[in-house]
């Protein structure tokens, strides 16, 4: 809740997670698109929606895990929609974690933010 622009237009990537409940990313992540998106160089469609963008932070590699109950489907449509508009690039498999976490999980979750490091630190 307390990023800000300046914090996402200093970093050279991210590493986003969000809970999935009703179908959706959490309200903090969303509060976090909502107060940073247009300051970072995301654009709006004429319709109101996210558009291309060349922005600010365009090209840069992120990270993407979810974790739920049910249904993922629309946590994961919802952030890439709103990373697309920013031009961000998927730079490891989204994480979707159904149910408990476990070994497995916590292991692939190391696997996502190692490679995420890796790609910052080269």
């Amino acid at each position: 809740m307390e990023a800000t622009a300046d914090d996402v237009l200093a970093a050279d990537g991210y590493l986003l997670g969000s809970p999935v409940n009703f179908g959706y990313m959490s309200g903090a992540l969303k509060h976090f698109f909502d107060s940073t998106f247009l300051q970072v160089g995301g654009a709006l469609d004429a319709g109101g929606g996210a558009g291309e963008s060349e922005g600010a932070t365009s090209g840069r590699p992120y990270g993407l895990w979810l974790h739920g109950r049910y249904d993922l489907t629309g946590g994961v449509r919802a952030v890439q929609s709103i990373v697309g508009a920013l031009g961000w690039k998927l730079s490891y498999d989204v994480l979707e974690v159904l149910g408990d976490v476990d070994d497995p999980e916590l292991g692939s979750a190391y696997e996502l933010g190692a490679t995420i490091a890796a790609l910052l630190s080269s």
